[in-house]
Order: C-alpha cells, then sequence, then structure tokens
C-alpha cells in the first residue's frame, strides 16, 4: 500500500468495527422503544368521526359512562346562572341513546367530576372543604353512596373501568390511577404523557388518554400502560379543552369542554 501505513489502516479497520456497534446499539435502542407489533411513541393513529350522540343541553357535562350499551350515565353541572334554583346544580342523569331521560337525582355539593361504571357500582369524585377529593362508590339502584374513599392528588378528572380496575386521571399531577374497588385502595400509579390527562377509556384492549396541556391523544399499551402510539393533529387536535372520553365496549366516543354533543370515531 503506497502513502498508507498499516497503523493507518489499523485505525481505519477499529473505526468500522466502532460504527458498526454504534450502528447495532442504536438500533437496540430503538426497538426498546417499539414492542414486536411495532408499536411505541412515535406511531401515529388516524381517527374518522362516525356520528354523534346527543346529550343534556343545560350546563356542561363533568362525567360521563355507559352503563350497559343502551343507557348512557352523565354528570350535568348546572351553573347558578342557568338553574331554576338560583345555585349551582349537579345531577346525575341517566338517558338512552336517543336523548330521552330516563332517572335523574341531584348531587349537589357531594359529586363534582368523573364517572364511571364497573358493572355492579356508579364511581364519581367530588371536593372536600380542606381542598382534597374524595372518591365516592354509589349503589346503582337506590343511588345511595355506599361508600367513600381519600382521592389521590387534587384534580381527578375522568375515569374508566378496565374489567378489573377504576382508573382516575389527575390532571394535576399528570398521571393516572388505578383503584382497586376489593381492596379500597390506589394500587398503581402512572405518569402519562403529556403534562395534563383529563379524559380516560378503555376499550377492552387499549387505554386512551386525552391531554388539555399538548391537546393530543394518547394510546397506552399492556398492564404497565406503556405509551404505544399518538393519534395525529389532523384527527384530534383540542389544545386547552378538556376532553371527557368513553367506550361501550363496541364503540369510541369523545366529548369536548362545553359541547353537549359526544362525537363517535373510528
Amino acid at each position: 500500500m503506497t502513502g498508507f501505513s498499516r497503523s493507518s489502516f489499523r485505525s481505519l479497520v477499529l473505526l468500522a468495527g466502532t460504527l458498526a456497534l454504534f450502528v447495532a446499539f442504536a438500533g437496540i435502542a430503538t426497538a426498546a422503544t417499539r414492542d414486536e407489533s411495532g408499536y411505541g411513541p412515535n406511531v401515529a393513529l388516524s381517527f374518522s368521526r362516525l356520528d354523534t350522540l346527543q346529550l343534556p343541553a343545560l350546563g356542561s357535562i363533568s362525567g360521563i359512562t355507559w352503563m350497559g350499551p343502551d343507557t348512557l350515565v352523565v354528570l350535568n353541572d348546572i351553573p347558578d346562572t342557568l338553574s331554576e334554583s338560583g345555585n349551582r346544580e349537579v345531577r346525575m342523569v341517566f338517558q338512552d341513546t336517543a336523548g330521552v331521560v330516563l332517572r335523574m337525582e341531584d348531587f349537589t355539593g357531594v359529586l363534582d367530576r368523573g364517572l364511571a361504571w364497573d358493572g355492579e357500582f356508579l364511581f364519581s369524585c367530588g371536593d372536600a372543604d380542606d381542598g382534597s377529593s374524595i372518591l365516592y362508590r354509589i349503589e346503582p339502584d337506590t343511588l345511595m353512596v355506599e361508600e367513600a374513599f381519600d382521592a389521590p392528588g387534587n384534580h381527578p378528572c375522568g375515569m374508566c373501568f378496565d374489567g378489573r380496575f377504576v382508573w382516575i386521571t389527575d390532571r394535576d399531577t399528570g398521571r393516572v390511577d388505578r383503584f382497586d374497588n376489593e381492596v379500597g385502595q390506589i394500587t398503581r400509579s402512572v405518569v402519562t404523557p403529556g403534562f395534563s390527562p383529563f379524559g380516560v377509556a378503555f376499550d377492552g384492549k387499549y387505554m386512551w388518554i386525552s391531554d388539555s396541556g399538548s391537546g393530543r391523544m394518547y394510546r397506552l399499551t399492556g398492564a404497565r400502560r406503556r405509551w404505544s402510539a399518538t393519534v395525529d393533529t389532523e384527527s384530534f387536535m383540542m389544545r386547552g379543552k378538556d376532553v371527557l372520553l368513553l367506550h361501550n365496549g363496541d364503540s369510541f366516543w369523545y366529548l369536548p369542554e362545553g359541547e353537549n354533543f359526544a362525537v363517535q370515531i373510528r
């Protein structure tokens, strides 16, 4: 080799080997953020809108859940400027899919946000006088509070049931907490994507989180609720808005803040 020493050649070989190792480790690092199905935070999902569902028109909706395939339960928050009494009122409203009200109960001074149905009980949250939050377990026939628990964080918002546990988002702490009704305790907390989680829904396989701060919707996978995909901005972008999510085992819906129509998506 004219003009090329053995030491230079050896250096090039070592450099090539180092680059090969770097590429290999980079591949491993990339694979670590994605599972065998190709899931990962950078995976973008698209949604299409299918239908809308009418909800109570007076005031705002602060909690929503399906109670069976044909009955929707809504926590209806009516400000003093709109209520007949001149005071703020919070009602739990049972309606069918056509918007016909089947039942209504006054929960003023007790409930404030969130609603979930676990097949036996309804769950919702209220604010205590000291600024903390309380999780209520409600018997569905009598609508009496059966038991109350200290809620984690300071601002629980959305709720859903995954077939075993009730999950509760907390906007102030940026996490979703798992409540085990059998022991009456929070048994796991997961930091969510974004920084201000609000709505949460479980579709039978995945958990979905809407985030008020980022305006995005995220998919969480597995028992550890690992961030596995993000809905693209063309399908969902609502920065600064609180968006409730719900799933009835067959269809997926979201409800933007200030709206009285839930939007069905696929």
